[in-house]
């Protein structure tokens, strides 16, 4: 699980367990990051580049060290981060060390943005009520989308092939943000004309539909589900637990050849079976063809 500390001034990210735990820790610190954005008051930027001038931004080329740096860390991630013996260490500085530059260079997106793509206006003093509208819509809906996912994220991990379901609905999402903008911009064509707007109106529908679609997709696969149940063994590869305020408790069971899934379960459960012992689970056809895992039983002798 993924630990989040907020604090005055920002916040505190720890690394959370699993293998997906480095782009995981990128996507909540970008969504972090929007919270705190989106309750900043509309503010005027300095342009950091110039049209006349043929040099590099200062900007930009913060911009391409940190994304180095952060390629650079990867390295050793993937390197020595399934080792279970001495190097199993090794990956830890650079994983903070990266979170670091990526909390950075989010920080600076909304500048990073403006110096690649420069606003027609960095400030209006009179603003369109539609536009203002969908000003606070976009965080709104960003709220909200948030909230839904989370609501969620138990049957993704419990939901055969859940990953690809989870990408699955939130690529649709972004095809619904990119139809969307485009027409917004056909019916009110200054919506993007204004920096901190068009940064706030996209970031908030493209996060927003990502997040809002996945959600919607996973509950209609698990609540829509088929009601004939089915049932298969396999075999317990290996247990694991995610320790904080509150523990987790996993099975990684291989579901297919060369394949694990992960799967979370109660304590008393994960207590109960041994890694390498049969268990039984039972599912039901979810409505988009994705398996649910309804229990989890001991094999009948």
């Amino acid at each position: 699980m993924l630990y989040i500390t907020l604090t005055l001034r920002g916040f505190v990210v720890a690394p959370p367990a699993g293998k997906y735990g480095l782009c995981t820790s990128g996507i909540i610190c970008i969504i972090l990051y929007l919270l705190n954005l989106f309750r900043l008051p509309m503010r005027s930027r300095k342009k950091t580049n110039s049209p006349a001038s043929n040099k590099t931004s200062d900007t930009r080329k913060d911009f391409y060290k940190r994304i180095l740096i952060i390629a650079g860390c990867i390295i050793p991630i993937l390197l020595f981060g399934a080792d279970e013996g001495s190097m199993r260490l090794v990956p830890l500085p650079f994983f903070l060390f990266g979170m670091y530059q990526l909390i950075m260079l989010i920080q600076l997106s909304p500048d990073i943005v403006d110096d690649f793509f420069p606003p027609r206006k960095t400030f209006e003093r009179a603003v369109n009520r539609f536009h203002k509208f969908m000003y606070h819509f976009a965080s709104v809906f960003f709220f909200i989308s948030m909230i839904c996912l989370l609501f969620e994220i138990r049957q993704f991990d419990n939901t055969i092939r859940g990953l690809r379901l989870f990408w699955t609905g939130g690529l649709t999402g972004i095809g619904i943000a990119i139809l969307l903008t485009v027409i917004l911009k056909l019916v009110s064509p200054g919506i993007y004309d204004e920096s901190k707007r068009r940064f706030t109106i996209h970031a908030g529908l493209f996060l927003g539909c990502f997040l809002m679609t996945a959600a919607v997709t996973g509950f209609i696969n698990h609540f829509f589900a088929d009601k004939t149940e089915f049932c298969r063994n396999y075999i317990i590869q290996s247990k694991d637990t995610s320790s904080g305020r509150s523990t987790e408790y996993y099975f990684f069971l291989e579901v297919e050849e060369g394949y694990e899934e992960r799967f979370s379960v109660g304590s008393k459960r994960y207590d109960s079976f041994e890694e390498g012992e049969e268990i039984e689970l039972c599912m039901v056809k979810g409505k988009f063809g994705w398996d649910v895992v309804r229990k989890f039983n001991k094999p009948a002798e």
